[in-house]
């Protein structure tokens, strides 16, 4: 209740109390985050802590974003909650406990907006604890005569699925700044004009070079003709072929990369529909959502080299296109002359709007894969399904696929495993009329894919096909042939463009467009973009893979997370959502170093950079400017070393020799394009992507970067 403030009583005195002992809290959240609480930066705030026998005192004080809010509740929930982490300070006999708050008995709330308060806890029977909480006055502002706490398990938050998240994009309003940016001075246009890119640019004020081909614009620089900031490209060609558009992109943005004279221009890559930008908007070019993807990855690998922009049929795309780009803006939507960006969000709680019909048969492609098996087995075991079709290119020569059918057949169901590619329609029509009327099918899963991973440059048609075909293909069969309930499982690696992946992404971008385009043709389904699963793809990646992924905000979800998200998932009305689990750490240290849809999931960090360079490269500037001439080589290169060792994912630099070679430390292609990458943001200098080849060792790669920092 709320009390009145001439009721408070106060209790005012020595603070901290006699006798009361110091607790270390300066490693209180990283401990409680091994124990299994998560607290983002706003509920971090118990700043100090005292012991007095089993009393507990302590500190908590609202961070500065989060206390401007502080006098609109009679008591800040991040406060309130703070002052509960005095019951979870560590002790002997409760390290490893899980403790959530259970019975409230006895609570009075002053309504003071305070954002500083000072905790008194005390024990109040078993398991329970009576609170109050003063300003720094000494005046009560909340009281709590007991709380019981109720322990649970990891494992039991695993079921409820803890630690996990669901997202969704969503397209947000981009409002440009307002200062004097430069105009691109020079435009260009490359290849068949599709959408009428040419007049929106001349009616937004560009007039482009026209060049039909890449070779063309190569035999104008050859002549003399001026380097073009901007080149744009229409990559929508209405009927296109998801992998023959996927794989004239790949051609176009790998022979953009290689030539040395475009190192300073931007390749802006223009689709219509092949994004959602809008609740319910129809995504028909599926061939367009697939570059998407491509390109999102190569982004990634390249940052700054190149521009996603979808358009609407408005005429007046142009000045909204023009301004965009000429911001920054790697990805946009311009609907009705205005411009959005995607980002993802968590997604609000919703109730269970919608969930397949397991009465009937339901299959599952790639049933017999690590992730499908882990599908089946709680389709039976959690909802109940007694008819399953498991898929597999081999079926039952696959190994473990008697194993499981005799699992899932012991536990009630009833199991074919068949030997079917589902990208092959005549096989897969074969199976659906197999498929007794008696049982119709109710519920799809596809869980088949492949992956082919390397860098963007490295890619081949034949790689492309090969990741596109299970997914892409198999995916649309499904689609015409069936009209239930269509469950596909994405990846997230489509929507923020992971580096080394960029086949995979176009190839998930396309299922994630299809189950937009099959929600507005009116049929079930929902697409997945999953995070990697610990039991998955993810048993597979290394040290530096996982290193990488946790930079990028994201960490491996257990069976058990990934399995409760599946469920509230299917359950929601959305066609398309991203069950993941994030990396706290990465979203604490700010969006810089996050994918461009991961940024707005990010702590807000205070100040900015100084104009015209990062942050980092200014700090690393006056850091060298500060040292004798002597010393500034070996500073280069220690800092060399700790950039590379953070790459590999080790824990400190001394373990990067600096007279090996990278290929001998272990970097591949990949880490070899994130060690650049990060050099460049550090340095804030315009390094090649051929850095590390060019000087191939740390000591050759410092002296490099000293002598252009001199």
């Amino acid at each position: 209740m709320n009390v009145p403030a001439d009721h408070v009583p106060s209790a005012a005195g020595p603070w901290p109390p006699a006798g009361a002992v110091p607790v270390r809290t300066d490693d209180l959240y990283a401990l409680l985050a091994a124990r299994g609480y998560q607290y983002g930066p706003a509920f971090r705030g118990l700043r100090a802590a005292w012991r007095r026998g089993e009393e507990v005192f302590a500190d908590i004080t609202l961070d500065g974003a989060t206390g401007t809010a502080s006098s609109s509740y009679l008591l800040h929930p991040a406060l309130f909650d703070g002052a509960l982490h005095g019951a979870l300070l560590p002790s002997e006999d409760r390290r490893d406990a899980l403790l959530l708050p259970f019975i409230w008995r006895g609570v009075r709330i002053r309504n003071s907006g305070a954002r500083d308060v000072r905790l008194r806890l005390a024990p109040s029977g078993d398991d329970a604890v009576s609170l109050t909480l003063t300003d720094t006055e000494g005046r009560e502002v909340a009281a709590v005569r007991s709380l019981a706490f109720r322990p649970v398990t990891a494992e039991q938050l695993d079921r409820e699925g803890q630690g996990g998240t669901l997202l969704r994009v969503a397209w947000n309003t981009v409002r440009l700044p307002s200062d004097d940016r430069p105009a691109a001075a020079h435009w260009a246009f490359l290849g068949t004009d599709h959408l009428g890119v040419t007049g929106a640019l001349k009616a937004a004020g560009r007039q482009p070079g026209i060049y039909p081909s890449l070779r063309d614009l190569d035999a104008g620089l050859r002549d003399g003709g001026t380097v073009p900031d901007v080149v744009v490209v229409s990559c929508t060609d209405e009927g296109a072929e998801a992998r023959a558009a996927t794989q004239r992109a790949l051609v176009l943005v790998q022979e953009w990369l290689d030539d040395e004279r475009l190192g300073g221009a931007r390749l802006v890559l223009v689709t219509r529909g092949a994004v959602a930008a809008r609740t319910g908007e129809d995504v028909p070019d599926l061939a367009g959502a697939a570059v998407w993807g491509l390109v999102r990855a190569a982004q990634s690998e390249h940052p700054g080299r190149f521009h996603l922009v979808d358009v609407d049929d408005v005429e007046s795309f142009g000045a909204a296109l023009v301004s965009g780009v000429e911001a920054g803006e790697p990805q946009l939507a311009v609907r009705d002359g205005g411009l959005s960006r995607p980002r993802l969000v968590r997604c609000p709680p919703g109730t269970s709007a919608r969930r397949p019909d397991t009465a009937g048969t339901v299959l599952v492609t790639g049933g017999l894969g690590a992730l499908g098996a882990l599908v089946a087995r709680h389709l039976v075991r959690r909802h109940g399904v007694r008819r399953l079709v498991l898929l597999g290119r081999r079926g039952p020569a696959t190994p473990g696929a008697g194993e499981l059918a005799a699992e899932l057949t012991a536990l009630g169901a009833d199991v074919r495993v068949v030997a079917c590619d589902a990208a092959d329609r005549t096989a897969l029509e074969r199976v659906l009329a197999s498929v007794p009327d008696r049982y119709p099918l109710t519920a799809v899963v596809h869980a088949a894919g492949a992956v082919d991973d390397g860098t963007v440059t490295e890619l081949t048609p034949r790689k492309v096909e090969r990741v596109l075909r299970p997914k892409i293909n198999a995916a649309l069969n499904l689609h015409e042939l069936t009209r239930c309930d269509l469950i596909l499982f994405s990846s997230v690696s489509g929507l923020v463009g992971s580096a080394g992946q960029a086949a995979y992404a176009a190839a998930n971008t396309f299922l994630d467009a299809l189950a937009h385009r099959r929600r507005a043709l009116g049929l079930p389904g929902v697409s997945l973009a999953w995070g990697l699963w610990a039991d998955g793809m993810g048993a597979e990646l290394g040290t530096a893979d996982l290193a990488r992924m946790r930079r990028n905000g994201l960490a491996l979800l257990t069976a058990a997370q990934g399995l409760a998200l599946l469920d509230a998932a299917v359950s929601r009305t959305e066609p398309a959502l991203a069950p993941v689990r994030l990396d706290d750490e990465a979203l604490r240290q700010g969006a810089g170093s996050l994918p461009e849809l991961l940024r707005d999931l990010a702590a807000p960090v205070s100040g900015t950079a100084p104009a015209g360079r990062p942050a980092g490269a200014e700090a690393l500037r006056e850091r060298l400017a500060g040292l004798p001439v002597a010393e500034r080589d070996a500073a280069v290169l220690e800092f060399v070393r700790a950039e590379v060792a953070a790459v590999l994912g080790h824990q400190a630099p001394e373990g990067v020799d600096p007279g090996l070679e990278f290929r001998e430390i272990g970097l591949d292609s990949l880490t070899n394009l994130e060690l650049n990458r990060r050099l460049a943001t550090a340095t804030g200098l315009r390094l090649p992507v051929t850095l590390s080849f060019d000087y191939p060792s740390p000591a050759e790669l410092a002296g490099h970067l000293a002598r252009r920092l001199a």
